[in-house]
């Protein structure tokens, strides 16, 4: 079994960055099932309240951590805004697997559909969506970054 690579080892990685020509500019409900196989829609066109999607896979190093501080995730990003974890549906994805990196408590959906939607190439991905808009999205890397990236979506409304 490979072993995860070290902190300091993803500490010094950075993302290739990603230019897309067309940005998700408009959310899409998502709609799939939880790793246990019941049906999961979340509503996040119109307002609703501030969502961080975030887009992991279980076999992705780049997610683990993100997988392992989902608390943590919690605790620097606005009080206000729930995270939801998306993965690709069960027919490209370990559900056994996404269950077992899941907390207790995380919402997951496992929607080839959501990534389809979001025009999400791969994991880790992020996309903070608020009052009816994609106000930022990106590549997820790590919990600092993941939790820069929501602050400064919802910087604007707050000065």
């Amino acid at each position: 079994m490979n072993d995860p690579p070290p902190a300091e080892l993803l500490a010094r990685l950075r993302p290739i960055p990603t230019y897309r020509d067309h940005p998700a500019t408009s959310p899409h409900d998502v709609v799939g099932v939880t790793p246990d196989g019941q049906p999961i829609e979340m509503q996040l066109v119109g307002p609703v309240e501030p969502t961080l999607l975030l887009f992991l896979s279980s076999s992705c190093l780049g997610c683990q951590d993100l997988w392992l501080g989902l608390e943590e995730l919690a605790t620097v990003i606005p009080s206000d805004v729930r995270i939801v974890v998306i993965t690709r549906g069960p027919e490209s994805e370990s559900a056994g697997a996404v269950a077992e990196l899941a907390q207790p408590g995380t919402t997951v959906a496992m929607s080839t559909q959501a990534y389809a939607d979001y025009r999400v190439a791969g994991p880790p991905f992020l996309a903070v969506v608020a009052g009816g808009v994609v106000k930022t999205e990106g590549v997820a890397w790590g919990i600092e970054e993941t939790g820069r990236a929501t602050r400064a979506a919802f910087e604007d409304e707050q000065s």
